[in-house]
């Protein structure tokens, strides 16, 4: 795998912040999916690449800090 195959996972229930920063993480060349929910992303097909995952702390329902967990 490269540099390349990696992707930023976004995660926020707020439209606007989700664009800012996928056109931000865009500018510089990387791939990036967002999500407007917690149990979107965990209902997602993700490929075994690199990732990072970027969460919004305070959602409704699943709060980023509940789907860190979840994932640890």
């Amino acid at each position: 795998m490269t540099e390349s195959d990696a992707i930023v996972f976004v995660v926020d229930d707020d439209p606007s912040v989700r664009e800012a920063i996928r056109s931000l993480i865009r500018s510089v060349g990387m791939r990036v999916e967002t999500f407007a929910s917690a149990q979107e992303f965990m209902g997602s097909s993700r490929a075994d690449a690199p990732a990072c995952l970027v969460l919004d702390v305070r959602m409704p329902g699943l709060s980023g800090l509940d789907l860190q967990r979840e994932l640890s």
